[in-house]
Parts: structure tokens; sequence; C-alpha cells
């Protein structure tokens, strides 16, 4: 988890979008998944994606903060400043490169950097009459 001094997050007590944001960017996810993590757990079953939609529309446009969300950030803010805090608690999964994928990577992104170097070549070599 990134390092973030809690001292200085005093301000976050008072704002509930700045909160969520902010417990969204310390658990690495985005904050409307950051509402379907708070839904699973308030209810304890998923939310219908029509219905996450409508919620989370309704939150960028109003700022309207669901209470179920607003539970969540609070008690994972209260973990992340005792130290708590860990997204394998709420079943976040990370995404790992394999080494098969950084090879196949490496490969497309010289090739693109040869096939640029050519062009640029017979760009610079081409005689406009």
């Amino acid at each position: 988890m990134p390092t973030i001094s809690a001292c200085r997050l005093d301000f976050l007590v008072d704002d509930e979008t700045k909160l969520i944001g902010f417990i969204a960017t310390v658990l690495q996810i985005s904050e409307y998944e950051l509402f379907r993590i708070a839904y699973r757990i308030w209810f304890d079953h998923p939310i219908p994606d029509k219905r996450l939609d409508s919620l989370f529309k309704e939150y960028l446009a109003t700022s309207n903060v669901p209470y179920w969300v607003n539970d969540f950030v609070r008690k994972a803010h209260e973990k992340f400043l005792a130290g708590e805090l860990n997204y394998k608690d709420y079943g976040i999964k990370r995404r790992i490169c394999d080494r098969r994928s950084k090879i196949k990577g490496w490969i497309i992104i010289s090739s693109l950097l040869i096939f640029l170097s050519i062009y640029s070549y017979l760009i610079s070599r081409y005689v406009s009459y």
C-alpha cells in the first residue's frame, strides 16, 4: 500500500466525495468499483448493473452519496488511519503481468520502433518535385 501521512488527512473527514476518491485511490480501484464493493458488503449480495449505473450517475450529477457507500468509506478511512487497510479484505484482485505478456509487449514495442525508424529514413530520402 502507498504510504500517506495520516496527519494531513483531516480535510477528508467532512467531504464525502473527497473521501470516496481518496479511499478508491488507496485501494487502487475506481469510484464505480468502490460503489459495487460497498453495496456487496452492506447488503451481502451483488448489486445489479442497471441499479449501480443509475446510483453512480446520480452521485456524479448531484454528489449525493448513498448511506452504504458513506459507511464503507468511513470504516475504510478508520482502517487506513490505523494502518490496517488492505485491498485483499474486500476481494480486490490485482492484475499480474506474466513473463510471456512482458516479452510480447517488448516485441511489439521494438517492432514499432524499427518500423518507425525505417519509415523516417524513407521519408527523409524522398525527393519532392
